[in-house]
């Protein structure tokens, strides 16, 4: 996992690929095509106020908090 980017999953419809993206910047690099599934923020303005330097519990806390029947909806 890049150290600081957004961290994608997106499906791909017409060819039935689930592929996971880094993004490293806002604005750029979103993939054409695809649907995103579920991403992750992990730029530092993400988690500081509330983890402090600790990302690993950032990270831990945002998949104990994933709504899967909500990211199975957007296969569909």
């Amino acid at each position: 996992m890049s150290e600081n980017s957004l961290q994608n999953v997106n499906y791909r419809l017409t060819k039935h690929w689930l592929i996971n993206f880094w993004i490293n910047e806002h604005d750029v690099s979103h993939p054409a095509g695809f649907n995103p599934l579920l991403i992750m923020d992990v730029f530092e303005h993400a988690f500081m106020i509330d983890y402090g330097l600790k990302r690993a519990d950032y990270i831990e806390a945002f998949f104990k908090n994933i709504d899967w029947k909500a990211v199975e909806t957007r296969l569909k």
